[in-house]
């Protein structure tokens, strides 16, 4: 991870112009190591890394409240009603998180730590009852909310701790989008060569009527049967490999990496949502109840989407959170009793 490098350039007396060829060579050693090899890619590459550097050092300041997580609060808190099923759910959690499992295995870091939560964030449609001014009504649509795939990650002693090691981690992130990026990319151009090979032998075999050719290549899709559609499909897909190949080659990628630098926000960003969920989950507008219980609050979440060009958006939502050793140890209790 890049946390210790972001520390430093954040430090009050790092020197940028010094640290940033560090920064450049560790995004191009996890993307593509091919990368040092050409001429200037330094050069090339500096303007981006200190947009993305600006970009991600600002991640930690956008975060909501602290969420504390055990027992009373499961009790207390609607919020952790909405984000586990139930105590047992939380405690699966807090034990599955090797993070947590080795901050608190090193007795140096004390009882209690401060994390962050991730949660896949999941909308469903459905058709309810609501109350409208005493009023029963059917078939509304409505909105629930529910949260899955939780992970525990960077915990520390302190939040201000975790906001330091933010950076760092959208770091990670982006660099990592950029190598998924470029294996892609390769990936597409291995698929574009077998598949016009397919439609190569498939013509030979159109001019030889008599021969018999088995089609051995893997592919997905039947080719067409006629030769007119397969000249069609073998022209569409010769100028698509033609700019994969363009994309693909050193040249290309050293690019492709500098813009992705150049415009982080565009691949990862962070967003503060305000939401409104009654118990059940369901989503109500603001300023509105919607049938909730007197004094049931709003839950207010930071959702991070992680974005990868045309691809669907993942969205994952992001809650600090603070837990403890007696918390876990009372929700194991809570476990064994069975309550």
């Amino acid at each position: 991870m890049l946390v210790e490098w972001v520390r430093r350039l954040r430090g009050p007396r790092a020197n940028q112009d010094e640290l940033l060829p560090e920064a450049v060579e560790r995004v191009v050693a996890a993307t593509d190591s091919r990368l040092a090899l050409l001429p200037g890619y330094r050069k090339v590459l500096m303007p981006g890394m200190r947009k993305t550097l600006e970009y991600v050092a600002s991640l930690g300041d956008r975060l909501p409240g602290v969420v504390d997580l055990s027992l009373l609060s499961f009790t207390l808190d609607r919020r952790l009603g909405l984000f586990f099923s139930s105590p047992v759910s939380l405690l699966g959690v807090l034990l599955a998180s090797a993070e947590l499992k080795e901050y608190f295995s090193c007795a140096s870091n004390g009882d209690e730590a401060c994390a962050l939560l991730l949660m896949q964030r999941t909308d469903t449609l459905r058709f309810g009852m609501v109350n409208e001014g005493g009023e029963i009504r059917s078939d509304v649509a409505q909105t629930v909310v529910s949260f899955d795939r939780h992970r525990l990650i960077l915990p520390c002693e302190t939040m201000e701790d975790v906001r330091q090691k933010i950076p760092g981690r959208g770091l990670d992130v982006l660099t990592g989008v950029i190598a998924r990026r470029l294996a892609s990319m390769e990936k597409e151009r291995g698929d574009l060569e077998c598949e016009l090979m397919r439609i190569k032998m498939r013509l030979a075999s159109l001019a030889h009527p008599g021969a018999v050719m088995i089609d051995a290549m893997p592919g997905g899709d039947v080719l067409p049967e006629s030769r007119s559609e397969l000249v069609k499909l073998r022209d569409r897909l010769s100028e698509r490999l033609a700019e994969v190949k363009a994309a693909s080659e050193m040249g290309g990628v050293l690019e492709l990496v500098a813009h992705m630098l150049q415009h982080p926000e565009d691949y990862f960003r962070v967003e503060r949502t305000a939401l409104h969920l009654d118990r059940m989950g369901v989503m109500q507008p603001a300023g509105d109840r919607g049938g909730q219980e007197e004094g049931e609050s709003a839950t207010e979440i930071c959702q991070e989407e992680v974005m990868v060009g045309s691809e669907p958006v993942v969205s994952r939502v992001v809650m600090p959170v603070h837990v403890s050793r007696a918390a876990i140890a009372e929700l194991e209790r809570r476990v064994a009793d069975g309550n």
